[in-house]
């Protein structure tokens, strides 16, 4: 049990591997980002299927909605500043337009995901080549 949240023990993300918390027919996967503004992300595994000999894993295909900004008072205030950015007659309109800057739910940032699944990918592959200099030859 974690002593402050009274929960299960927390991991570190960057240390836990999909195939580890996946199980046959799970594809859903829950975790809590922010626990002061307790954001539950939910992330749905889709069309798993065989990878290609020649790609890097892991690697982005597709994905729905950009994530909140950082500080936006949690769900209520995230809701709140939504609605007062498309609403102009509501009193905090102005404020809402202005902040966050350029934030669009609908627009995802893609390369910052790409390359942060590109450097996850360059460390899976270079682990895999020092692996495969290793083994010995079984044809000798």
């Amino acid at each position: 049990m974690d002593e402050d949240w009274g929960t299960e023990p927390r991991v570190d993300a960057s240390k836990v591997r999909l195939r580890d918390v996946l199980r046959p027919r799970k594809t859903t996967i829950s975790y809590i980002y922010d626990f002061g503004d307790c954001w539950e992300h939910r992330l749905t595994v889709t069309k798993v299927r065989l990878g290609g000999p020649n790609l890097g894993y892991p690697r982005y295909i597709a994905g729905e909605r950009n994530g909140p900004p950082e500080d936006c008072g949690g769900i209520p205030g995230f809701y709140e500043t939504l609605d007062a950015a498309t609403d102009p007659d509501h009193p905090d309109h102005a404020e809402a337009k202005q902040w966050p800057d350029d934030y669009d739910p609908n627009e995802i940032d893609v390369p910052p995901i790409k390359y942060a699944l590109g450097r996850i990918a360059n460390q899976r592959n270079a682990a895999k080549a020092r692996l495969a200099k290793r083994k010995p030859d079984s044809t000798t």
